[in-house]
Formats: structure tokens, C-alpha cells, sequence
């Protein structure tokens, strides 16, 4: 073979692997979408919340996954159609480290705060009255089942969660055991 061919034949099977990220390009991006683009002294320092929480004020709506009867995944295919619904969420940042997701799942609205303790770990903590009325839980319901239905409900919608913002119209929250909470901006009207 000629040596001309032969240096074409190894550039071509060397591309691939020139054009691979290194380790350390993967773990900057990594490092960006669970650290808010921060440089690390700025995570670890509490500012995550100024970045997750820059212009989140507004209205949004959790997303669907798969479909009930058919399974398909609709992830933000029906966003309209939802923020025009009763699920609709009002989030605000009164502060840096604070995010407040204000609820009105039907007659009774109630709040969920979410404070920075550290990196993307925040406390969630629900008022349970207002918490328990809205989900048809208050004190009207009496007896050991409805107890322990409050007692579930309240250990569901108070804990530890990480909070990331993959866009600034995306926001999840990832709770111990759960399923991830993906929020989706709605459109201005």
C-alpha cells in the first residue's frame, strides 16, 4: 500500500477516538447540570439556590409521563393543555435560598417551601393544615385509617429533596425512593 493511503486509513479510524470529550470535558458538563454552572467553591459556598432559582417566578405545571391507557410517554407534549387546567403551580423565590410552590388542587391552595441546606439538598416542609384540607384529608375525617392517611400523605410532602434546573423552563426535584417531580414552565399568554 502506498504510505499516503495508509496515513489517510489511520486518520479516518483515529477520528473517533480525537473526537470522543475526555473524562474531564464529561465531568465539567456533569459537574454544570447538577451544580448550576457554578465553579465549585461557589456550590459549596450555598449560591446553588441564586442560579436554580434566577427567574423561576411564574406558573408551572408538573409533567406527564406515560400515558394511562397506552403507555406512550408524553413528556411536555400536552403542556398548554395543562397549564390552562387546575394543576397549575405558582413558584416564587422570596430569597435566594428559598423556592415557595404555591398549590390550588381544588377550593383550598397551599405552599411547599423548599430551603437550601446544602450543594442541591433542600428541606421541604408543607403547613399541614392547609395540606391536608386540600387533599381532602382535614379534620372533618376521623378514625385510625384517616390518621394514618394524613400521617403517609405528611411524610410524602415533607423531607430532603434535590433540586436541578436543566433549563431555565425545566425544573426537577428528586425525592428519596421517588419517581422524579419534573416541573415545566407554562408560556406566557
Amino acid at each position: 500500500m502506498r504510505p499516503a493511503l495508509i496515513l489517510s486509513l489511520l486518520a479516518v479510524f483515529a477520528l473517533p477516538a480525537a473526537a470522543a470529550d475526555s473524562i474531564a470535558d464529561q465531568a465539567a458538563r456533569a459537574y454544570g447540570l447538577f451544580a448550576g454552572n457554578q465553579a465549585q467553591a461557589d456550590f459549596l459556598s450555598a449560591r446553588y439556590g441564586e442560579v436554580v432559582f434566577k427567574d423561576v417566578a411564574g406558573d408551572w405545571v408538573s409533567l406527564n409521563g406515560p400515558a394511562p391507557r397506552t403507555g406512550v410517554e408524553t413528556y411536555g407534549a400536552d403542556t398548554e393543555k395543562f397549564c390552562k387546567g387546575t394543576g397549575v403551580l405558582a413558584l416564587a423565590s422570596p430569597e435566594p435560598l428559598t423556592l415557595v410552590l404555591t398549590a390550588r388542587p381544588v377550593d383550598t391552595d397551599f405552599s411547599q417551601t423548599y430551603t437550601l441546606i446544602a450543594g442541591a439538598t433542600f428541606a421541604e416542609y408543607t403547613d399541614p393544615s392547609a395540606y391536608l384540607a386540600a387533599i381532602g384529608l382535614g379534620p372533618e375525617k376521623a378514625g385510625p385509617q384517616a390518621d394514618a392517611q394524613r400521617a403517609l400523605a405528611l411524610s410524602l410532602a415533607n423531607g430532603v429533596v434535590q433540586i436541578f434546573r436543566p433549563s431555565p423552563d425545566i425544573l426537577v426535584m428528586l425525592r428519596d425512593k421517588a419517581y422524579p417531580t419534573v416541573l415545566a414552565r407554562c408560556p406566557k399568554t
